[in-house]
């Protein structure tokens, strides 16, 4: 599967946009749990996260993003990627892929 912007085994800043179905607890703690994004075919791709391996908050230049480190199967193959959350847009992306 090639994701748009991606060049797979470099660390790149890719900033995709996806769509993102996540959950909170009782104690406002938000869990990702799966996103889709339109390929560079214009197809759209469902990818369940596997696992969420860690999870920060980062105040940058203004902006307030929850950052999450997730597991994530693409076709056969597992990666590593920081998907970030944007506090003041409500917005979701792919900030890098880390393998």
């Amino acid at each position: 599967m090639e994701v748009p912007g991606a060049k797979m085994g470099e660390m790149t800043i890719l900033n995709i946009p996806v769509q993102m179905l996540a959950v909170t607890d009782r104690s406002g703690k938000l869990t990702p749990l799966w996103f889709r994004f339109e390929t560079e075919e214009h197809r759209i791709e469902k990818i369940a996260i596997e696992k969420t391996i860690s999870r920060d908050e980062s105040f940058y230049a203004g902006i307030r993003e929850k950052k999450f480190i997730c597991s994530a199967l693409f076709g056969d193959e597992r990666k590593i990627m920081e998907i970030r959350y944007n506090i003041e847009n409500q917005k979701w992306r792919i900030f890098q892929f880390l393998s």
